[in-house]
């Protein structure tokens, strides 16, 4: 295997490893929050206003029902994030993966091209800011990159 390689490689595995860490605080934060906000009745938004609460109890509903109804409809999941350190550097790591695929993509394609014979380095050149803005919609930005840095030879 080559550095290439190894490095892809090493960056995928610590993207992997960031992502779970992130989805693991995640989860213990879900897990230790309570199911349902506990707030007394009178509290209820249904009940603050008379014209909603006289149509639930036209509809047959006791004032506990009411309550309980408010209740579920003010249930908030919060999670929180215990390390935040790691799940900045799994977002870095993430986009620093997506960012490098796309660039060697590019690289790729332009190098396929140029072994194919269909398109040289001084038509490239020449007509470069065409290409340019030819290639950012159709293959994005990093992948624009990598090709125009191998037909530039950086």
């Amino acid at each position: 295997m080559n550095k290439k390689w190894i490095t892809r490689i090493s960056l995928s595995i610590v993207a992997a490893l960031g992502i779970s860490c992130t989805l693991g605080e995640f989860a213990d934060a879900k897990a230790i929050q309570p199911q349902y906000e506990q707030k007394t009745q009178s509290e209820s938004f249904t009940k603050n206003d008379p014209e909603l609460y006289q149509g639930a109890l036209d509809l047959g509903l006791t004032d506990n029902d009411i309550f309980k109804i408010d209740s579920l409809f003010d249930k908030e999941d919060k999670a929180t994030v215990h390390n935040p350190i790691l799940v900045v550097i799994g977002i870095i790591t993430g986009m620093t993966a997506i960012v490098g695929s796309g660039y060697a993509a590019g690289r790729y394609i332009a190098n396929q091209l140029y072994k194919r014979k269909q398109l040289t380095k001084s038509t490239y050149k020449k007509h470069r800011w065409g290409f340019r803005a030819a290639l950012v919609p159709v293959i994005g930005i990093a992948a624009t990159f990598g090709f125009d840095d191998y037909y530039m030879d950086i």
